[in-house]
């Protein structure tokens, strides 16, 4: 049995949020900007869970950010450990609901309604692939 070293024992995930959108069967994908870690991926839109923030609110800020949207955010869909050779991420991805019509790509290369089945033609981010998993059950 190998050990792990003290630094991989404590190293704390960094808590992100994910937005599980519907417009029908279609959810809400988009894309990574050039200028951001892991760019061109495709992802479930949302971020980073900032000090003194719950994760509602910062699902609600982020959506804000990259799409110009506000949500009303339901409850988990799915959570996911997932360790990047950078480090763990814990992802809470809550199903939302759009409260504004029009997305504007403000913080994502752009954005697209796709159906589930079809997102095996995405290259998504492997953390997302959970979330996936679980639409397509």
């Amino acid at each position: 049995m190998e050990l792990q070293s003290r630094t991989e024992q404590t190293e704390m995930p960094i808590l992100v949020t994910a937005a599980v959108v519907f417009d029908g069967e279609k959810v809400l994908l988009t894309r990574r900007p050039d200028d951001k870690r892991h760019p061109g991926f495709w992802e479930f839109p949302g971020g980073k869970v900032d000090p003194g923030e719950s994760p509602e609110q910062a699902l609600c800020r982020e959506m804000r950010e990259e799409l110009d949207v506000e949500v009303r955010v339901s409850g988990i869909y799915e959570v996911v450990f997932y360790r990047y050779e950078w480090g763990p991420v814990l992802i809470l991805a809550y199903q939302c609901e759009l409260l504004t019509d029009t997305l504007r790509d403000l913080g994502v290369a752009e954005h697209r309604w796709v159906l589930p089945r079809e997102m095996v033609n995405f290259n998504i981010l492997p953390a997302d692939q959970p979330i996936i998993d679980r639409l397509n059950t």
